[in-house]
């Protein structure tokens, strides 16, 4: 049968959740919920499991994920590591030290911390969980800690820290009775914290890539950006009213963003324009961090769920004709069997919300590739399995009313 072509005239459009690669690397047989992720290098990640002060660690990028016990017997808060082994923890019982990979954990000081970075050893900050919001400095490893209250607005709880330099650190505040964050700025410790920013709804979280630009996020879709160090704030809404969870801006031009529903989005122009990446999951996603070099990041969130990139999301869904075909279809993966990747081509012949998923051979669904909307013509997605086990696997094209399911078989 000959197929009749339509020409396709103008440029191909892409929206959605277009060019993002998210895969599963939970630890097997976790369903604690995660609540913070620190990538300390590609291949060294430590993360903060369920209510009892557990953490789970991987030195080989997520291949295989081991668990380390801390002193607390409350959830860590949060994680700051300097190297592969040394590092902090904020927990409800208080700040702790490790020098070796956390097999030991030394008591720096005891009370109840939400964050906490340290840019030494000897120099660290955290900020309490308790209102009012109280901010902690040490100069010398711990041996003491200088204190500033924020006295001044006694029903804020203390949310989070972003330090920048000596110069610039940011702390975020919230109320919840009246849903309510108040962002203040630090440029000389002696001299105190001055507020730049009253919000609502409350803002979880806060990230600078440098002294002017920034940003923070919170309930109900909540988004402020600075380009000023703090002086003015745009407010935007990439997310619409879905909650935002945690952010960070890893680079000056590239940031991300976790939600409650399981969506990432990404900048990569400082915050101006944000896209969603497909994460495969809807689970609610607490954590995320990804290094300066915008390549290998990780987030973490509920059920377990701990998801890697190692291209900064971005994946290579592209056109491959500007042509479009009288039906849509979906071709044999090529090479098959393969090891670990492989392209997958297809065609569209309208214009639609389209989704390609892989399966396992039980029915599982072992990754989402894509999901948005496409121009109709023809697309070809180069897939890395390196997540996967060697096996057989199904992969399935949704567009529209089409349907199409072909076979894989991966090999390792």
């Amino acid at each position: 049968m000959t197929n009749i072509f339509k020409v396709l005239s103008g440029i191909i459009l892409f929206s959605g959740s277009l060019f993002s690669q998210w895969y599963n690397v939970s630890p097997p047989g976790n369903d604690s919920s995660l609540f913070c992720i620190e990538v300390v290098t590609g291949n060294v990640v430590y993360a903060g499991k369920g209510s009892h002060g557990i953490m789970v660690k991987t030195t080989n990028g997520g291949a295989n994920w081991s668990e380390v016990n801390t002193p607390s017997p409350f959830m860590v808060n949060q994680i700051s590591f300097l190297n592969e082994t040394t590092g902090f923890i904020a927990t409800a019982t208080g700040l702790y030290k490790t020098n070796n990979g956390g097999s030991n954990w030394s008591t720096l000081i005891t009370g109840g911390f939400l964050d906490l970075f340290f840019v030494s050893e000897s120099t660290g900050f955290a900020i309490s969980g308790d209102f009012p919001a109280k901010i902690y400095r040490t100069t010398n490893g711990g041996a003491n800690f200088s204190i500033f209250n924020m006295g001044s607005y006694p029903a804020y709880y203390g949310q989070a820290l972003c330090y920048v330099n000596p110069a610039e650190i940011f702390v975020l505040t919230f109320k919840p009775s009246v849903d309510s964050a108040i962002v203040f700025k630090c440029t000389n410790w002696d001299s105190g914290w001055v507020p730049v920013l009253k919000t609502k709804p409350a803002c979880y979280d806060i990230s600078f890539a440098d002294a002017n630009t920034g940003i923070v996020t919170g309930n109900f879709g909540s988004f402020r950006r600075t380009t000023d160090g703090g002086t003015t704030w745009q407010s935007l809404s990439p997310a619409g009213t879905t909650t935002i969870q945690a952010c960070i801006m890893n680079s000056l031009l590239t940031g991300y963003f976790v939600c409650g529903n399981g969506a990432i989005y990404k900048t990569s122009n400082a915050g101006v324009n944000w896209f969603t990446q497909s994460s495969g999951t809807t689970f609610l996603l607490n954590d995320i961090d990804v290094l300066s070099n915008d390549n290998i990041g990780f987030t973490a969130g509920e059920n377990g769920t701990i998801l890697k990139t190692t291209n900064g999301g971005i994946t290579s869904l592209l056109p491959s004709t500007g042509i479009i075909p009288d039906a849509s279809y979906l071709e044999q993966n090529y090479p098959n069997p393969f090891n670990p990747e492989t392209k997958i081509r297809f065609a569209l012949n309208l214009a639609g919300n389209v989704s390609l998923e892989i399966f396992d051979i039980s029915g599982r669904k072992a990754a989402g590739l894509f999901s948005g909307s496409l121009a109709a013509g023809s697309y070809e997605f180069s897939f890395n399995a390196e997540a996967l086990a060697g096996g057989v696997y199904f992969y399935r094209l949704q567009a529209g009313a089409f349907t199409q399911v072909k076979k894989m078989i991966l090999i390792k």
